[in-house]
């Protein structure tokens, strides 16, 4: 796939089709619009294209309002390649690119820039000065200037539009179960294992503390995970809080790997969000906190039993 991380490039592409979106997620409502995308550039011997923008436009226009990443730019990029793409467009967006006009930057950036034969898009795409440009007025430019235009209708689960900000409530509310229907995939963080306190060694469950700059954390609790680290998977179970029962002051992000032995510090891992098991609890005594994590961990194992991945 070629990145372009703004719109200063000479090379043109055969019989363009593009997709146009914030893409925060890649999630399975967005690869539905990408599946069409790769279907219509087969059609007509075309070139799969998607434009994105960069930082998230709403944290330019409504600095106030707090907008956390499901998928970090170089994790989009990533989840983008994997689907198919051929040509990524990455849009540095600020102030100056939100006053374009809707019409500049159709016949500017679409038909004059990009040359695109079909344009592929969500029901509810706006762009432009004020988000003026909308379904409506690309049809109409379509039909002026020769390309066509689809619009994809919302993908639905029980009967719920899947879409970014429905994720970004599940993942903070803790529900990452229903979070990952809609994702396709594990919601996941990346981090750096970094020294803790050592507590979960003196207690016989060791941990491996997580420091991230992804700004989505799932609520406080306690959930199976996957770590990823060297190409593989593997079983694990995550606290994520203030270790009540110890009284910590700041929020951590410990996870006990099933059946490993090693050092991880100072890797960069990923951790993968499988299920919420409980909240966060504050234990009478060490033992009582001690007891309940043994029970946690074999709960983690039932649940890799029952999908099929057996940890002894």
């Amino acid at each position: 796939m070629k990145v372009f991380h703004d719109l200063d490039f000479q090379e043109d592409f055969k019989n363009p089709v593009l997709t146009i979106g914030n893409y925060d997620g890649i999630h399975i409502g967005h690869r539905t619009i990408i599946g069409m995308v790769r279907d219509m550039a087969a059609r007509i011997d075309g070139t799969p294209m998607l434009m994105t923008f960069h930082p998230h436009p709403l944290q330019i226009l409504r600095p106030q309002q707090e907008l956390p990443s499901i998928t970090p730019l170089p994790e989009k990029i990533r989840l983008i390649e994997a689907t198919g793409i051929d040509v990524l467009i990455v849009v540095p967006f600020n102030r100056q690119f939100a006053l374009v006009e809707p019409s500049d930057f159709v016949k500017d950036i679409l038909v004059d820039r990009l040359k695109v034969k079909g344009l592929i898009i969500g029901y509810d795409f706006k762009f432009g000065r004020a988000g003026k440009g909308d379904v409506p007025f690309l049809k109409q430019c379509g039909q002026e200037y020769g390309f066509s235009v689809d619009v994809v209708e919302p993908v639905t689960i029980d009967h719920e539009k899947v879409g970014s900000n429905r994720i970004r409530i599940l993942v903070r509310q803790g529900a990452v179960d229903t979070a990952n229907l809609l994702l396709g995939r594990p919601y996941a963080i990346e981090g750096q294992v970094v020294r803790g306190l050592s507590r979960g060694s003196e207690i016989g469950f060791p941990t491996i503390n997580l420091q991230t700059e992804y700004n989505l954390i799932p609520k406080n609790g306690v959930y199976v995970t996957e770590v990823e680290f060297d190409g593989l998977r593997h079983g694990a179970v995550t606290n994520i809080g203030y270790n009540p029962t110890f009284g910590n002051r700041e929020r951590s992000i410990e996870t006990f790997i099933l059946d490993f032995q090693g050092d991880l510090y100072g890797r960069t891992v990923k951790l993968h969000f499988l299920s919420r098991m409980r909240d966060e609890v504050k234990f009478a005594s060490v033992p009582e906190l001690v007891e309940r994590i043994g029970a946690d961990v074999r709960d983690a194992r039932n649940y890799f039993r029952n999908r099929g991945q057996v940890q002894p």
